[in-house]
C-alpha cells in the first residue's frame, strides 16, 4: 500500500514587501496555488530552487534549494500558468 501523495510542480513569483522570490511549489494534483494559500492549517509556503532578488532590483541577493515563506507576509503570488512564455 502506497501513501505517495501525486504532486504538480508550478512556477511562482512571490512579491513580499522587501522581496521578490523566483522558485518553484508542489501542489497535490490538480489543486490551485489559492487552495494551497487558504489551508489554515500551514503557516508557510515551501519554495524549491528560490531566486531572492530585492523587491525593486533585477540584481539576485541569494539562491537557495529551499526556503519557506510565511503566507502572512506574502503580498502577491504568480503561478505558472499566469506567466508568460519563456
Amino acid at each position: 500500500m502506497s501513501l505517495c501523495v501525486p504532486k504538480e510542480r508550478k512556477k511562482v513569483i512571490v512579491y513580499t514587501n522587501n522581496h521578490r522570490i523566483e522558485g518553484e511549489i508542489y501542489l497535490v494534483a490538480d489543486t490551485k496555488v489559492a487552495d494551497e494559500l487558504n489551508v489554515r492549517a500551514r503557516e508557510f509556503i515551501a519554495i524549491t530552487n528560490a531566486q531572492v532578488y530585492s523587491a525593486h532590483g533585477d540584481t539576485l541577493l541569494h539562491f537557495s534549494d529551499f526556503v519557506t515563506i510565511n503566507k502572512h507576509s506574502i503580498e502577491v503570488m504568480i503561478s505558472s500558468e499566469n506567466l508568460p512564455p519563456e
